[in-house]
C-alpha cells in the first residue's frame, strides 16, 4: 500500500522530476509543414516512385495524444501509375526537433520532423495513413519521407521501414505563430 506523502515539498519535487522525465517524449512545437516532391520507396527495391504534396499542422493540445491540429490539413500521395491517397482527417500530428538533423541554413521553425496519422481515401476506398516527413534544411536534398497506407487489414503502400530521401522537392517546417 502506498504511503501518503508526509512532506508536500518532497512530493512536489518528485512529481516535477517525474514530469521532466515523461514530458520530452511528447514535447512538440506548434507549427505547420508544407512541401512535397518525389522519392523512391525502399520496400519495393527502390523502384516504386512516390509523389506527394501537403500542408499539415501540428496539434496544439495534448501533442500526439488526440490533439486536434489546426486546419487546413491536406496530403495527397500518388504512385504506381494511377494509385492515389487523399487525406480527409489528420487525427494526430507531432512536430519535434531531432538534434541529429542539421537544418542548414537554420530556419526559425523550432522543429524539423512531422509525425502524423490520419484517415482518407485510397482510390476512393476508406484508408488509413501513418507518415513522417523531415525537413533537413535547404535546398531539400536531405529531406526524407516515410509513409504507410492501409485499406482495412491490407497494406497498399509500405515506405515506412527506412526514411527515403527526396529525389525532387522540398519539405519546409514553419512556425505557426507569425509565419502563416
Amino acid at each position: 500500500m502506498d504511503k501518503p506523502c508526509g512532506m508536500a515539498v518532497l512530493c512536489a519535487g518528485a512529481a516535477a522530476a517525474a514530469m521532466m522525465v515523461i514530458s520530452p517524449a511528447w514535447a512538440h512545437e506548434p507549427g505547420r509543414m508544407t512541401g512535397g516532391g518525389s522519392f523512391f520507396c525502399p520496400y519495393y527495391g527502390g523502384t516504386q516512385k512516390v509523389t506527394h504534396g501537403f500542408e499539415l499542422h501540428c496539434g496544439t493540445g495534448g501533442a500526439f495524444e488526440g490533439a486536434d491540429p489546426a486546419e487546413p490539413n491536406n496530403l495527397e500521395i500518388n504512385f504506381s501509375g494511377g494509385d492515389n491517397f487523399h487525406l480527409t482527417t489528420l487525427r494526430k500530428g507531432l512536430c519535434s526537433n531531432d538534434p541529429a538533423i542539421d537544418q542548414t541554413p537554420p530556419n526559425s521553425s523550432l522543429f524539423d520532423t512531422f509525425v502524423g496519422e490520419g484517415t482518407g481515401t485510397f482510390n476512393g476506398q476508406p484508408a488509413a495513413i501513418n507518415f513522417t516527413f523531415v525537413d533537413a534544411g535547404e535546398p531539400g536534398t536531405l529531406d526524407t519521407a516515410r509513409v504507410l497506407i492501409t485499406v482495412g487489414a491490407s497494406t497498399v503502400l509500405d515506405c515506412d521501414d527506412a526514411a527515403a530521401p527526396l529525389t525532387f522537392g522540398n519539405h519546409q517546417a514553419h512556425k505557426l505563430t507569425g509565419n502563416k
